[in-house]
């Protein structure tokens, strides 16, 4: 058997990984704020009735691995809270705790 036959298998295996990391890499250097919002009011207007996506705002997150948190409120008051990552994953989170001032 050739040798170069038997290098093929790795060959193969790195140039897949490599296709698979500049895949991921471009996914997440292409998602904007936008995007993570659009998303998340999508989500939002999944819930019902008399909701507006422009009903939703977003602010920075300090967790770690939340990269955003919207905020979606309707007109009666009621809240939906999503965290949002880095990755484009978008799921229902808990509400905040807003600080009091001091």
């Amino acid at each position: 058997m050739p040798r170069w036959l038997l290098w093929m298998p790795i060959a193969a295996l790195t140039v897949a990984t490599a296709l698979f990391g500049l895949r991921a890499g471009w996914h997440v250097s292409d998602l904007n704020e936008s995007d993570v919002i659009s998303r998340a009011a999508t989500d939002y207007l999944l819930g019902g009735d008399g909701r507006q996506a422009t009903d939703c705002a977003a602010k920075p997150s300090d967790q770690r691995g939340v990269w955003l948190i919207v905020t979606c409120t309707s007109r009666d008051g009621a809240s939906e809270v999503y965290e949002a990552s880095r990755y484009g994953k978008v799921q229902l989170g808990a509400v905040p705790l807003d600080k009091p001032e001091t």
